[in-house]
């Protein structure tokens, strides 16, 4: 054994060891483990509900005291790698006394994952999906997945249909519940650009094609509109404080008709008209929370597989240049536009306004062996 290797193995039991000190012999224990603070939100409520009943444990790898931190009974560090002189190091533990895991991270890491032994190797394993109206993450190693909508379900069953061991459980959304509670309309005259993530390799070309188009975007809806605008950068794209995100605020650092949102949450839904993005899925939570439209600009050629799929794409609003794009804007009209959010929110999504009633169910009858 190497010395990295005996160091890795001393943390290990240090941590086992922390850990356990938090876990109840009493009840059964929850353990809530988010590596992503973009996706902290995705629980809404359910934590604090969870803590009336069960032992809840947040498992983070760096600490923002934030609400996710403060949401559990105990919160603890502990990373799921660690980068040491240009060394990966993936620690570990098996804890039988964790009865249950909810992550709402995309489950597959490059080079180490959550998989069936991270943390515990006996339990049970729940996947809350970030998109509202969609497939995503790599769910090998679920057990359940919280399925939000119609469309995300009959998405994730035709990715799961060779693995029938994955039960989908139609719940809804805690995240979108959580907004539409908090949701406050205050008029600004703004309108939000929300881009999904790029500039990083692991996507595809299409999407990062359109990375050096988004200060001519800008620069358009300062010339055809009289809107402040809020450019609010994907989370993972501003906290690493990319070359694409710093030019932009650079851009338009004297510009006083433009902001740069770099705050977590939703709060952006309580002054935004209208929201601008191009496949972000944060469309739809906008849309469904606020009734009000999303558009989505798209002049690069999309993957026939998001084409087709109807909860990736909100039809009827996408444009795929400005021309389009100026047409849509010129003949907005908001009330036509809540009556069709409202219909098509009320018909795709589960257990709207009771998704955490819906999960807590769940939840129970996993634990007691029933589901």
């Amino acid at each position: 054994m190497t010395e990295e290797e005996k160091l890795l193995e001393e943390f290990n039991q240090l941590s086992k060891t922390h850990i356990q000190r938090f876990l109840s012999k009493e009840k059964k224990n929850i353990a809530v483990v988010s590596y992503y603070p973009t996706y902290r939100a995705q629980f809404g409520d359910l934590i604090a509900k969870l803590k009336e009943k069960y032992n809840v444990l947040t498992i983070v790898d760096r600490i923002l005291n934030d609400d996710f931190e403060k949401s559990g009974h105990h919160n603890v560090l502990f990373p799921w790698r660690v980068i040491e002189e240009g060394k990966t190091y993936y620690p570990n533990v098996d804890i039988e006394e964790i009865d249950l895991i909810l992550t709402a991270d995309e489950v597959g890491y490059q080079d180490g994952k959550i998989d069936r032994e991270f943390l515990s190797k006996s339990a049970k394993r729940i996947y809350f999906p970030h998109r509202l109206t969609c497939v995503c993450g790599l769910m090998d190693s679920m057990d359940y997945i919280i399925v939000p909508s119609k469309t995300a379900m009959q998405a994730f069953k035709y990715r799961l249909k060779n693995k029938a061991k994955i039960k989908l459980l139609p719940s809804g959304y805690p995240q979108l519940d959580k907004a539409l509670k908090e949701y406050h309309y205050t008029p600004k005259n703004t309108i939000t650009y929300a881009p999904t993530l790029r500039y990083v390799h692991q996507r595809n070309a299409q999407i990062n094609a359109f990375a050096g188009s988004e200060i001519t975007l800008l620069e358009w809806l300062l010339e055809e509109t009289d809107y402040k605008i809020s450019y609010r950068a994907h989370p993972f794209n501003y906290s690493s404080d990319h070359y694409f995100y710093r030019l932009i605020n650079a851009s338009f650092a004297n510009e006083e008709r433009i902001s740069i949102d770099a705050n977590a949450g939703n709060a952006f839904f309580n002054y935004t008209d209208f929201l601008l993005t191009d496949w972000s899925t944060t469309s739809f939570t906008y849309s469904y929370t606020t009734l009000r439209p999303s558009f989505m600009f798209m002049p690069t050629p999309l993957d026939p597989s998001l084409e087709n799929d109807g909860g990736y794409i909100l039809q009827g609003h996408c444009a795929k240049n400005l021309k389009e794009l100026k047409a849509f804007l010129k003949t907005i009209d908001f009330a036509k536009e809540r009556e069709y959010f409202k219909a098509l929110r009320n018909e795709n999504v589960y257990h709207l306004g009771d998704s955490i009633e819906a999960i807590l169910q769940n939840i129970e009858e996993i634990l007691e062996g029933r589901l």
